[in-house]
């Protein structure tokens, strides 16, 4: 089946998701066939696996006799990178001649091929299945008319199939991930002619052994689709598309590299000021981010307090209303899953401020198998939050801030470390909190998302009078990982201890009672397999995530680097690094691995987790 323009209306599609737009031309592909179609410039091209766990190979020819085909060396050398990362596909796919042909602009799976050949009849030959029907000659038989030469195996994009490289260079492939109505949209970078499939592969798991039907819609240039990537972090929680915050049509005004994090457009850095100067903003002066990613979920009832302690790693009980309290989430082996704050914001309200949607869905657990009175109401579209970061801020929000009356706090002078307050901001209602994530003095300020564009309108133009810079996230890394502040998955997840990662004061052993992990924290405290520290390296080179630590002139390991980075106000290359306890006294010197880690070793001493101002001094301030 399938519509071109000036065709009759075609009734709904019921097993496939409602079009992105205005439909130009639209194909059904049947089981273990394959269609050949042709695209113009800027049409995008919706490629939608129907019945889940089901690939679908593309191909796109350009030039007048369709002699430009994809080619997977080319993309990759010109994108520097051997294969996707996990979960995800290039950005740009090249020809031979290094013209690109198609751009990803949206994909709601997240685990796709990594850009090899299309199943071939030589596969199933080898697997014992002479004759079976293959994607590569399926191709054939399309592109005959094309007057495209056959070939044994077609290079292709495989979208939905599970294959990976492991880093001994083996492939692997399993199940694929997709559900019923994920999609892949790809914009067409010139005129293309394309072939898509549905594969007919059932001797193995890639198409859960049964191969379905494939779906593909073409919108016009005018469709205008907006970059998206689907994410499922839970069962129980819908597919979620990458959004823009209250402030990401202002950063968008500043700059284009932005990147996927955590479900928003984040912006990377800003290219007419570059990350340095960013970083030098928020050391010397005052800098801008929009930090609206984080979760926040509304925890309430006679129970609040009670799931909180239990869930939680810090004693609540002692917080103040208008006073916070930075710690983690634990899982019964002592386990990190998230790091997080709470604020109190009355007798049975608090608010709980974290990384992750699984973080309400495990309150929400915990208080129904307690049967605990609490309620925990995700909050996040209703609390936008920027953070005003560097010695400036202070000064900066003080002739604009107006604190509301009722609070035992006047005048941002007197709002110290981890205290908060609401108020306005010309005229702007906000929550002001003494918190960041630089290690710097500063303050985030949470906004109602229908004003958050005015308020970051004002704070610019209120930064001018002291060259206040918007900062990106390539130098927000560099901050924290100065002020030894954690990040999810490289220095903690849900098999690393706060003890291990470096936290382990923010566990409240002597004060509560009871909490989820509590009788294995008892054993880790005493001696955690690792210990959080920080690492000054001789040189100026920089270590990466999961580099190995050794002690000097053995070849055994003690540890590994969980974040690198050069620091300039250290004028030295650091790192965050999580070492056997034995080799954790500072003053220790050790060696990090580059290459085989016995080629090449930078000596490193150990210090505090944080390098810059261990003391919170400037936190503090």
């Amino acid at each position: 089946m399938q519509v071109h323009p000036g065709s009759p209306p075609l009734a709904p599609h019921r097993d496939v998701p409602s079009p992105l737009g205005h439909v130009m031309a639209e194909y059904r592909i049947a089981a273990a066939t394959a269609i050949a179609y042709r695209v113009k410039a800027g049409q995008y091209i919706q490629i939608i696996d129907i019945e889940g766990s089901q690939c679908s190979d593309f191909l796109a020819f350009a030039g007048d006799r369709h002699q430009e085909a994809l080619d997977s060396t080319v993309t990759r050398t010109l994108l520097g990178q051997a294969m996707p990362q996990p979960g995800g596909l290039h950005s740009h796919y090249f020809s031979q001649a290094m013209r690109p042909l198609v751009t990803v602009v949206q994909d709601t799976c997240a685990r796709h091929d990594s850009f090899m050949l299309a199943c071939t009849a030589q596969y199933y030959e080898d697997a014992g299945y002479p004759g079976h029907p293959s994607c590569s000659e399926n191709f054939n038989q399309v592109l005959a008319d094309y007057g495209i030469a056959p070939r044994a195996g077609w290079p292709a994009v495989n979208f939905f199939f599970n294959t990976a490289a492991a880093a001994t260079g083996e492939i692997t492939s399993a199940e694929s991930w997709s559900r019923p109505g994920d999609y892949v949209v790809l914009q067409a970078q010139t005129d293309l002619l394309c072939a898509s499939s549905a594969c007919p592969d059932d001797i193995d798991a890639a198409n859960g052994w049964r191969p379905t039907a494939i779906h593909v819609r073409i919108y016009g240039a005018e469709a205008d689709l907006r970059p998206t990537i689907g994410r499922r972090v839970a069962r129980a929680l819908p597919l979620r598309l990458t959004q823009d915050s209250a402030f990401t049509p202002r950063i968008r005004s500043l700059t284009q590299n932005l990147a996927e994090y955590s479900g928003f457009w984040v912006p990377l850095s800003y290219p007419h000021q570059g990350d340095q100067a960013e970083y030098w903003a928020l050391r010397q002066r005052v800098a801008l981010m929009d930090l609206s990613a984080l979760r926040k979920f509304e925890v309430s009832g006679p129970a609040a307090l009670a799931l909180l302690q239990w869930t939680f790693s810090r004693n609540l009980a002692k917080l103040d209303v208008g006073q916070s309290a930075y710690g983690c989430l634990l899982n019964p082996h002592g386990g990190m899953i998230d790091d997080g704050i709470v604020f109190r914001l009355g007798a049975t309200r608090y608010r709980y401020v974290g990384n992750c949607d699984t973080d309400g869905l495990w309150l929400q657990e915990v208080a129904q198998r307690q049967g605990w009175a609490a309620t925990v109401e995700p909050s996040s579209h209703r609390w936008h939050n920027l953070a005003l970061q560097g010695p400036a801020s202070r000064e900066l929000l003080r002739s604009l801030v107006a604190i509301d009356a009722g609070w035992d706090v006047t005048d941002l002078n007197e709002l110290t470390y981890f205290r908060f307050v609401t108020g306005q901001l010309n005229d702007i209602p906000i929550l002001i909190s003494r918190t960041g994530y630089t290690g710097e003095l500063g303050y985030e300020l949470f906004v109602h998302p229908e004003q958050g564009a005015a308020l970051w309108d004002a704070l610019m133009q209120a930064g001018t009078a002291y060259d206040l810079l918007p900062l990106g996230m390539q130098a927000l890394d560099r901050a924290r990982i100065e002020a030894g502040l954690l990040a999810a998955g490289r220095e903690f997840s849900d098999l690393i201890s706060p003890y291990q990662a470096g936290i382990g004061w923010s566990v409240a052993l002597k004060s509560k009672a009871d909490f989820i992990g509590r009788a294995a924290l008892e054993k880790l405290r005493d001696r955690p397999p690792f210990v959080a520290v920080g690492l000054l390296l001789e040189g100026n080179e920089v270590t990466g995530g999961g580099q190995c630590v050794y002690p000097v002139e053995e070849r055994w390991r003690v540890g590994h680097v969980t974040s690198g980075t050069f620091s300039p106000v250290l004028n030295r290359s650091i790192a965050l690094a999580q070492v056997a306890p034995e080799y954790a006294a500072p003053g220790t010197v050790l060696a990090v691995g580059l290459l085989d880690g016995l080629k090449r070793r930078i000596p490193a001493e150990v210090g505090p987790l944080s390098l810059y101002d261990p003391t919170k001094s400037r936190a503090r301030a």
